[in-house]
């Protein structure tokens, strides 16, 4: 992606993009500069997905499409604003199609409540709260 620095400087960084079905309405986001610590984003894959077509978020996170440098294809302003700062990313929309598909294979939107609810009677079987027949 690209990180504005100011509106005539702009920087290559490398993005971390990971979902985890556990946490299943999530994706984390992880950049650093060099010499600096790597931040840290965690925001809602639902966010993301509608971000590529309109703008969507407010306050921290707004992630929406723009102008790329490719008349054919749009580029994604996610916009992170922090109290110790903000970070404006640009990044063609294909990549972060590609990453949606791929967490959409591990777990279809939609389905997260079906985990969380799958989860929680696990946990209560394994703790010997499940209902006894009898």
């Amino acid at each position: 992606m690209r990180l504005q620095v100011t509106s005539e400087l702009a920087l290559d960084v490398d993005v971390r993009l990971r979902y985890d079905p556990a946490d299943p309405y999530a994706v984390a986001l992880t950049f650093h500069l060099p010499g600096d610590p790597p931040v840290h984003w965690v925001f809602a894959r639902e966010l993301l997905l509608d971000g590529i077509s309109r703008s969507s978020g407010e306050g921290d996170i707004v992630i929406e499409p723009v102008p790329g440098p490719d008349p054919d294809f749009q580029d994604v302003r996610i916009r992170l604003r922090s109290p110790a700062g903000e970070a404006v990313l640009y990044s063609p929309a294909l990549p972060l199609i590609a990453f949606l598909g791929r967490t959409d294979r591990l777990l279809p939107m939609g389905g997260e409540q079906t985990v969380s609810d799958l989860d929680a009677a696990l946990e209560l079987i394994l703790n010997g709260h499940s209902r006894r027949a009898g």
